[in-house]
């Protein structure tokens, strides 16, 4: 039971970070190009930390899964 929380966990995690590229009034907020970073505009950059947000994400559930042997 507490296995397929932890990554029931990770899913619903990793959904909650795609739902602030794709849906329009989470967006909104973080859609403008007034404050630059790096060089880039923030709704670029906002893009890009999801982006590596998620794979750090994934990367450790990939570390979890495989030290608790569930891995194949």
């Amino acid at each position: 039971m507490k296995k397929k929380y932890i990554t029931s966990a990770f899913i619903i995690f990793l959904c909650l970070l795609l739902s602030t590229l794709v849906i329009p009034p989470v967006f909104q907020v973080f859609n403008r190009v007034s404050p630059w970073i790096f060089c880039i505009p923030f709704s670029v950059f906002w893009i890009f930390l999801i982006c590596i947000l998620m794979s750090l994400t994934l990367i450790i559930w990939y570390i979890v899964e495989n030290k608790r042997g569930d891995l194949d």
